[in-house]
This record gives C-alpha cells, structure tokens and sequence, in this order.
C-alpha cells in the first residue's frame, strides 16, 4: 500500500511548528557558545588542563583538545605543489543474510590514482575480498555483524593505500571517506581489538613510507569543540557529575560554531586533537587530530571535517599539502564540492545487485560440486524479491 499522504498532510503543521522551536532554542544556544569561543580563544592551556582533569573522572570523555592555534584561527590554504600524487579507497560489502541462499560476506574495496601534472589518466585497481567462512560464522555462534564487516571494510581500505605506497611522485596524499578514528560498535572483545592493533599497524606504515593519510567528512555533525567548551561553564567539583548524555548546549555542531570564523573559501580552522577512549589508542605519530576545511564558493560556504595523524599535523608543510589539495579536488565537482577522487573511488567500489546475484550463484555452485546442499532463500526473501520485479498492476 503507498504512503497515505492526507496523514503526513495532517500531521505537518505540528512538525513544523516543532522544528522552529527547536531550532530557536539551538540559536539561543548558538550565540553563547559563539561568545565563549571568542572568551576562550587564546586561553589554550587552560583548555588542555580541563580536559586532562575531566579525562580522569568522566568516563569516555569525548571532546576536542586545542594544540597551539587559536580556537577563532582561519588559516588560507596555500598553493598546491606544481606535481604531487593523490590517492583515495573507497570501499562497500555484501552483509551476511540468513534469509539468502547461502550466508556469505564480500568486501569491495576499489583504489584510485592521479599524478597532477602528469598528464596521465587516473589508474584504477579493485579487490574483491570473499571473507573465509570461519570469518562469517562465529564460534559461539550467529554470523559476524553488520558493524564488525564495516570495521574490516575500514581496515582494508587503508590496506589497499599501502599496497600503493612504492614509487609514488611526491608529496602524496591518501584519504578515505569519513573519519580515521575506528568510531564503530562495538568497540570490545577480541575481534575488535585485533583489528584495531591491525588498523594501527597499517597507518605506521604509510607514515614510514611517506604517504599523508587523511578521513574526509562530509557535512559533519560532529560538536567536539561545543563539548570541550562547555566544560568552561563546570566547576572541576561538578566534573564528575557531568553527564554527556543531558548536555547544556545540546545541538550545537562544530559547523555551525566555525560557519561566521571560516567565511573565505579554502580557510581551515585550527587543528585540534581528539579525546576519546579510541583515540587514546592512537599514540605519538598516529594521534588523531583534526580541522575542519570550507571548500565551498564565495558567498556558499560548506565546511568539511577533515581528520589526520599526528605526523601530519605537527608539519606545516604537509598540513598545507592536505589543505590545499583537498581544496582543488574538492573544486574539481563544481557547485557540490566534494574530493573528485573520493567520488571516483565510490563510483568504482559499489557492488550491484546483478554483481551480489551473481557471486551468489558462484558460491552455491561450489559448496553443491562438494555435496554441501544449500536451503535456498527464506520464504520472506522470495516474496520480498518477488515485490521488487512486478508492479501492483502486474497481477
């Protein structure tokens, strides 16, 4: 049956009734906040001793640490070298399902290269990863789950740059979508922490081979600034007491914060670290830090949450780099802006339904040539597939 419309219709007065008054209370909350960045700007030590004192006794402290710019800075993007190596991996998966025929898991991770100035085509490699079926089901019992096969997608991405990392023109630059900090559930147990001893293992190693890494964010949500000023407004008494869940000034992004500060198009903010209980994990070199880049037009700013490593973020040179090569790839899609590259690498890594069906087939075609008989797909499925291939009028 199609949506009945006459019942949103009814229903839309108080939608938006409610929405203005939300987001009047958010501005409220906005323009305090805009007050104490201006307050705070330049009292940096005083921050980063908050945030240690808090640390020791909110548990999972998550907010932003400054290092040594200003929390108002807006720093222009210099030039882009004359000839430097952008590269970007992009990754999607085809999820276990008990209701298929058989239960199976893919990771497709597809990588893409440009030299600027060369004058060459982007270079493009995909890998296909069929997970062992050990991987798939677990000791215990049940399948792997939806988060930890995004976790492994994480990891083989950042895998497949390293594959890359020889005989690069440099500077060169990696980057994925979204950010480097491993900020999926769950966040325990063995798997988990294999995979992130892994995942570290791998960003040390484009660190040794000179290949900047960086997590690009697209309209970020993101309030970790908002949440390490609001422990301005705490008493080191009330520290413990603080709840993050019942904040006081709930609802206000960083985004929104930087929007007024980071008006010129290319200007970053300041580079802040992360405290988190991930991102303790992340030490020295591989710190996680982060900025946040307006890669939007004049009058039409669109700010993007950009994430790096330690190393990259204490070189000016190579927080440059990032900058103003993420400022051209962004340009290069016109009034959308976001990296080429990245879109590039999306495009190459989906997996389509026909492709899903189709390794499907595969796989029951191999277990049944060793005489394992497979159920077929559950009877929900088929009728769920049945919906999709004929209309109501098709009788």
């Amino acid at each position: 049956m199609p949506v009945n419309l006459i019942d949103i219709q009814n229903k839309l007065r108080d939608f938006s009734a409610q929405a203005k008054a939300h987001k009047e209370k958010i501005a409220v909350r906005q323009q305090e906040m805009a007050d104490l960045v201006a307050a705070y700007a330049h009292q940096l030590d005083d921050l980063r001793e908050r945030v240690s004192r808090a640390a020791e006794v909110v548990p999972r402290l998550r907010c932003a640490v400054p290092v040594n710019e200003s929390l108002d800075a807006a720093v222009p993007s210099p030039g882009c070298p004359e000839t430097f190596t952008v590269l970007a991996a992009d990754g999607s998966q085809i999820n276990p399902s008990r209701h298929a025929r058989v239960e199976f898991c893919v990771i497709n991770v597809a990588v893409v290269k440009m030299v600027r100035g060369s004058g060459e085509a982007p270079k493009i490699v995909t890998r296909s990863q069929l997970l062992d079926y050990g991987a798939v089901f677990l000791p215990g019992g049940g399948m792997i789950s939806e988060g930890m096969v995004a976790l492994k997608r994480d990891l083989r991405e950042r895998e497949a740059l390293v594959e890359w990392a020889g005989d690069l023109v440099h500077p060169a630059v990696s980057m994925t979508d979204g950010p480097l900090e491993l900020y999926r559930e769950p966040q325990d147990g063995a798997d988990f922490n294999q995979t992130l001893d892994r995942y570290l293992d791998v960003l040390a190693e484009l660190r040794t081979n000179g290949l900047i890494t960086l997590g690009y964010v697209d309209k970020p949500g993101g309030d970790l600034i908002a949440r390490l000023l609001e422990l301005t407004q705490l008493d080191e008494l009330d520290f413990a007491a603080y709840n993050q869940r019942q904040r006081r000034f709930a609802g206000v992004s960083d985004v929104s914060l930087l929007s007024g500060i980071l008006q010129r198009p290319g200007d970053r903010s300041a580079v802040f670290a992360i405290q988190s209980e991930i991102a303790r994990r992340f030490r020295d070199d591989l710190a996680l830090h982060f900025f946040y880049l307006n890669v939007g037009r004049p009058g039409q700013p669109h700010l993007a949450r950009v994430e790096i490593p330690g190393w990259v973020a204490r070189d000016a040179v190579l927080l440059g780099t990032v900058q103003s090569v993420l400022v051209e790839q962004a340009a290069m899609l016109g009034t959308r802006p976001y990296p080429y590259i990245l879109h590039r690498a999306h495009e190459e890594a989906i997996v389509t339904l026909l492709e899903s069906e189709h390794v499907e087939e595969m796989i029951v075609a191999a277990l049944e040539s060793r005489g394992i008989a497979t159920e077929g797909k559950s009877h929900k499925q088929y009728h769920k597939d049945l919906t999709k291939k004929k209309t109501r009028y098709q009788g």
